[in-house]
Order: structure tokens, then sequence, then C-alpha cells
């Protein structure tokens, strides 16, 4: 249960969520009541590699493909 819930925090931190926030989800969603300072504490595991893949070096281009559908009837 304890690894779950790590992976959801840090799956709704990711998309940009509040610790309080998530306390919030976490609760209305799982019925599990979790303290701020927990969620921090998880989510500071993870800040490291968040801050070094913000500051990743950038390749100077990068491939798009563009793919249009038409449909007919």
């Amino acid at each position: 249960m304890v690894d779950g819930i790590e992976n959801v925090i840090i799956s709704l931190y990711a998309k940009g969520m509040s610790n309080s926030d998530i306390e919030e989800q976490i609760r209305e969603v799982y019925d599990f009541d979790i303290s701020t300072s927990t969620i921090s504490r998880i989510t500071d595991k993870v800040s490291n590699d968040i801050i070094a893949w913000q500051n990743r070096a950038l390749e100077p281009v990068y491939l798009i493909c563009w793919m249009t559908v038409l449909f007919s009837k």
C-alpha cells in the first residue's frame, strides 16, 4: 500500500499538484489520511532528479513527424 501511495503522490506531483492538493486528492479517492509533511518527504526523494531533468542539455535539433489523416464518407 505504501509503495502504491508513493507512486500516486509522485505522479500527482509530476502533474503540478501542490502538496495540499495531493493530500486532499488522496483523502477523497483513497479514503487515506496523509500529512503534507509526509508528502513533502516523498516528493523530495525525486526533486533532485526533476531538477537534473529540467537542466539537462538539449539536442540542437529534434525530429518532428506531422501526420494528417483525412476521412471520407
